[in-house]
This record gives structure tokens, C-alpha cells and sequence, in this order.
């Protein structure tokens, strides 16, 4: 295994503890222990634990962006129905064992200010900017009527997205996603026509 493959595998167990048990408890000494791996020798991979926490933030979202953001369809209806179907697939999965690792770091760490908290802030952010990008998409085909709010609407799913996964971690209990899916289902469902409820009515 060459030294890119050693560090990849080092920062994918990284992602799991810091997932399982919090980024700020990701330590060298930690990790090389249950890497089996000397700590000069982990030391000498990342050189501190905030290069560590960076470098683990990073390969997150990685992890992250290719299983979730990353589009395998040439297909540009039903974006956003295909993201946020993926999204939920990645907690329900638990690709992240301990659930979603940048809320809950970010929350963790917000009060620090340093380059780690900000790197949190970041990828938070971007995945909001992917969700509002994906409801603008939906709005420019036609899948959602032109008055939606792109980030009123992306502020919405990235809401039942992550308290899914948060009740999951509570309730160990898969239907919570049945339930985020249905209430994505209302929040995207057309509008009411107005003369068609009047004539229910």
C-alpha cells in the first residue's frame, strides 16, 4: 500500500471516530492506537491535531460529496428528487456510523472560531448551496412552480434531512425516513389549484 493509500484508509477511520464519538475527541495518539500505528509515525502523516481534524473534515466530505452531491445522471429532470433521495439513502445507510458528522462537529465546535469550526461552517454551507441549487434546477424544468423559494425551500429539506438522521440516532428506528420522505413529498407538492378547490368545495 503506497503512502497516498495509507492516508486515505488512516482518514477513513478518522471519519468513523470522529463521527462515532466527536471530532474535537480525535487525538494522534487515539487514532494511531486503533490504526495500529506508531504515534511518531501518525505524527508524521498530519504533524498536529488540527491538520488531523482539517485533513478528517475534508475526507468527509469527500466521502460525502461523491455518494451523495455528485450527479451519475445525464438526466436533468428529477434532480433534486434524485439528490434527496440519495441524501437520505447516505444516513439511513449510516455511511457516517455516528450520523451526520458536519452538523454535529459544527455545532460541537462553533464556539472555537479557528480554522477547524470555520472548515465545518463551510461544508454546511455547501451543502446547503447544493440543495438550493438543485431546487432552482427543479424550478427552471418545471418539476416546481416558478414562486418557490429556492433557499426558503432548501432551508426546508436540509432541515427534515438532518433531523431524520438526528431521530435515527435516537430512535434506531428506520421509519423516521419514511417520515422525512413523505414530509419532503408535501413540502415539494404542487400548489392547490384554486378553481379546482373551489369546485371540490
Amino acid at each position: 500500500m503506497g503512502a497516498a493509500d495509507t492516508r486515505t484508509a488512516i482518514l477513513d477511520t478518522a471519519v468513523e471516530l470522529a463521527s462515532l464519538r466527536g471530532l474535537e475527541e480525535l487525538s494522534i495518539g487515539g487514532l494511531a492506537s486503533t490504526v495500529k500505528m506508531s504515534k511518531s509515525g501518525l505524527f508524521a502523516h498530519f504533524g498536529s491535531k488540527r491538520h488531523l481534524q482539517l485533513a478528517t473534515v475534508a475526507e468527509a466530505w469527500e466521502i460525502f460529496d461523491s455518494e451523495v452531491l455528485r450527479e451519475p445522471s445525464d438526466d436533468r429532470s428529477g434532480v433534486l428528487a434524485r439528490l434527496l433521495e440519495r441524501w437520505l439513502s447516505f444516513y439511513e445507510r449510516e455511511v457516517f456510523a455516528g450520523g451526520c458528522l458536519f452538523l454535529n462537529a459544527a455545532v460541537e465546535l462553533a464556539d472555537r472560531q479557528d480554522v477547524v469550526s470555520n472548515a465545518l461552517a463551510d461544508v454546511v454551507e455547501r451543502q446547503m448551496a447544493a440543495l438550493e441549487a438543485a431546487v432552482g434546477s427543479a424550478i427552471e424544468s418545471g418539476e416546481l412552480p416558478a414562486t418557490q423559494d429556492p433557499g426558503q425551500t432548501a432551508f426546508a429539506l436540509h432541515s427534515v434531512l438532518v433531523n431524520a438522521d438526528s431521530l435515527f440516532q435516537v430512535r434506531r428506528d428506520t421509519a423516521v425516513f419514511d417520515a422525512a420522505r413523505a414530509t419532503i413529498g408535501e413540502l415539494l407538492a404542487p400548489p392547490p389549484n384554486p378553481a379546482e378547490a373551489r369546485r371540490r368545495a
